[in-house]
């Protein structure tokens, strides 16, 4: 039998799997390595030992392996790690030995061999699903955005959905974002500049959640709750007291993926530091209190002890005890407008640090006190103090008189064709026109909002701040696909 060359083991897989194989056969992972005239045999140490054998036909390698993954591919990392060690080093395997003897494992404690169980088959299937993505990634690379058919849509929809019963939610985001711009791309030109970004969100999320999994890079703690859907107990908080806290927003947002988040922002009246109190309620299952609004907190309180969840800023928290505070409203305003931002330089500065880390999020909220509202171009913009601009998220005035108009006339047109039937149309005003028209009525003492984009960054308002109190500008839920 003679071995095969390093050519010809790559050509039987895709390249995540060679490089993965790579990895085992470099380690230590690899164990009674065994030939006989036609067949290699090895046992390879994974999550849970597997065995190997390689039957070699008219010179063609036919692999079976004990691992899921075998199941779905004829070549899993582990046989081709075996096939990269028989071309690199056949004399490592044993001549004559056909089968392995594996020796017993001791006896476990009752009821840990079901739990050892129960992780090793997770782990299995959290490596399956890797690989198929990142041989998926590596096909759609190949064959680029054109090229791609809807069977193969298929395939990546129904990988991102094996991922979520994994709990890898982020990279099922990464799944749905790079389908969603392909199938947008039917309709409309694609533009490769998203293309790639999506592209390369995907593969960085996957190599490092597949990293983490091999056991070569621990995942940060702030990585753990949004990579892998880490679930926190009170015994992994930070515990702080006596937090002096005030709201700045109330947002309700409905996830594609069937959850509710009511998210509160609230401010440290004393250090300016921003935290999240949040509840997550399932769409569609649940009892009435699942189903059910978080409270507000429409008066600023004194959080006597607050459990502070790992992850990135800003925190969330869990308030355990809280009580009134007793200082007059406008004081307290007043404390809170002290820690908002005058000048974009520095927001900016951070946001965009921000934006390296590929896993941290795509938006930074901030409190700002602006020093004007200018129009230009057809576009809102919010100047600070040292006349620098930053481009609001809202439709200006220009624009939503334009798009009223454009209704009226599509309603006339309608009507002289079809007056009986539109007689009682009423022109579509836009969503947004009364949420502008709050933020340009009014002089603020300062907005709360998140600075966000890609390309260009952006300011999106989601609360004013006066001498009396918070008031929203974001009435209705919010839509988002991860």
């Amino acid at each position: 039998m003679t071995p095969m060359t390093l050519d010809e083991v790559r050509a039987l897989c895709d390249m995540a799997t060679y490089r993965n194989a790579e990895q085992i056969a470099a380690g230590d992972q690899l164990l009674h390595l065994a030939r006989s005239d036609t067949t290699l045999y090895a046992q390879v140490q994974g999550s849970k030992p597997y065995t190997v054998r390689i039957e070699f036909k008219d010179g063609a390698p036919s692999a079976k392996c004990t691992c899921p993954a075998a199941r779905f591919s004829k070549f899993c990392k582990h046989a081709i790690a075996v096939l990269i060690v028989w071309a690199q080093s056949p004399e490592r395997f044993a001549y004559g030995q056909q089968t392995l003897v594996e020796t017993p494992p001791a006896a476990p404690k009752r009821g840990a061999k079901r739990a050892a169980k129960a992780t090793a088959e997770r782990a299995d299937l959290q490596t399956q699903a890797l690989e198929q993505t990142l041989r998926l990634a590596q096909e759609l690379a190949e064959r680029g955005a054109t090229g791609v058919q809807e069977a193969f849509l298929k395939q990546l929809l129904d990988s991102a959905e094996n991922l979520a019963s994994l709990k890898t939610r982020r990279l099922q985001q990464r799944i749905r974002n790079l389908v969603r711009l392909i199938e947008a791309s039917r309709e409309n030109p694609l533009s490769e500049q998203d293309y790639t970004r999506a592209f390369l969100d995907l593969w960085v999320t996957a190599r490092a959640i597949e990293e983490h999994f091999a056991e070569r890079r621990p995942l940060p703690e702030e990585q753990l709750e949004e990579m892998l859907g880490r679930t926190w107990r009170d015994k992994d908080f930070a515990i702080r007291e006596n937090l002096r806290l005030m709201e700045l927003a109330y947002e309700n947002i409905e996830l594609a993926t069937g959850f509710r988040l009511d998210i509160s922002t609230l401010i440290d009246l004393d250090s300016g530091e921003l935290l999240r109190e949040m509840k997550i309620a399932p769409l569609h299952t649940g009892g009435r209190e699942a189903q059910a609004f978080k409270p507000r907190h429409p008066a600023p309180f004194l959080a006597t002890r607050v459990g502070v969840y790992p992850g990135y800023a800003p925190k969330r928290i869990k308030i355990y005890d809280a009580q009134p505070l007793s200082e007059p409203r406008d004081t307290l305003m007043a404390q809170a407008l002290q820690h908002a931002h005058t000048e974009w330089q520095p927001l900016l500065e951070r946001y965009l640090q921000q934006r390296l880390d590929p896993f941290a999020p795509r938006e930074m909220p901030c409190l700002v006190r602006y020093h004007a509202i200018a129009w230009q171009d057809g576009q809102a913009w919010l100047a600070d103090a040292q006349g620098q601009l930053v481009p609001l998220a809202v439709l200006t005035r220009p624009l939503c008189l334009r798009l009223i108009a454009e209704a009226e006339q599509w309603a006339q047109a309608e009507a002289e064709l079809l007056s009986a039937i539109v007689a009682g149309v009423t022109p579509a005003i836009p969503k947004h026109f009364p949420h502008e028209e709050a933020l340009l009525r009014h002089p603020w003492d300062a907005l709360f909002g998140y600075l966000e984009g890609e390309d260009a960054v952006y300011f999106r308002p989601i609360s004013g701040l006066h001498a009396h109190g918070v008031a929203p500008l974001l009435f209705q839920m919010q839509y988002r696909e991860y």
